[in-house]
């Protein structure tokens, strides 16, 4: 955890006042081009392989990337999606995958996930975007990033 804190500490130091306009700007309005949803796996950072500035994308992070049908039930992935689409008006859907993915893994060899009951149900959601009620352009972008596992 300190060096968490560490890196934070410094990057109110310096990464912040060399931006410091950006995010001042960033604080009253925003306007993210894309929705980009990928995984929360730590080798996945989506403003470093899109090469993107704060503030250009609007960012969804979940095991898997997996994206729910649309409904109107309460759900973090959807409300974003919702919010992303209609409040940001993003132009482009941006649903990116990356190599050995462990919830990829755990739906392809129908591995038993009784010891982690929320991960084993969010990976029977169907692996689907509902287009029904969104106007943007989707692409789909599946990106072979090489994870080195220890």
């Amino acid at each position: 955890m300190k060096d968490i804190i560490e890196g934070f500490l410094k990057f109110q130091r310096e990464a912040f006042p060399k931006h410091a306009e950006l995010f001042k700007d960033l604080a009253t309005q925003q306007n993210p081009r894309a929705l980009f949803i990928s995984c929360s796996d730590s080798c996945l950072v989506p403003e470093l392989v899109t090469q993107r500035e704060p503030g250009d994308l609007f960012v969804i992070r979940n095991a898997g990337n997996i994206v729910p049908s649309y409904s109107p039930e309460p759900g973090g992935v959807s409300a974003s999606v919702e919010y992303a689409v209609a409040a940001l008006r993003v132009s482009d859907i941006v649903i990116c995958g990356h190599s050995d993915c462990g919830a990829m893994t755990a739906i392809a060899a129908c591995k038993c996930m009784d010891h982690m009951p929320a991960v084993g149900c969010a990976m029977r959601i169907p692996l689907a975007l509902s287009t029904k009620h969104a106007t943007t352009r989707t692409s789909t972008i599946m990106s072979s990033l090489w994870c080195a596992r220890t």
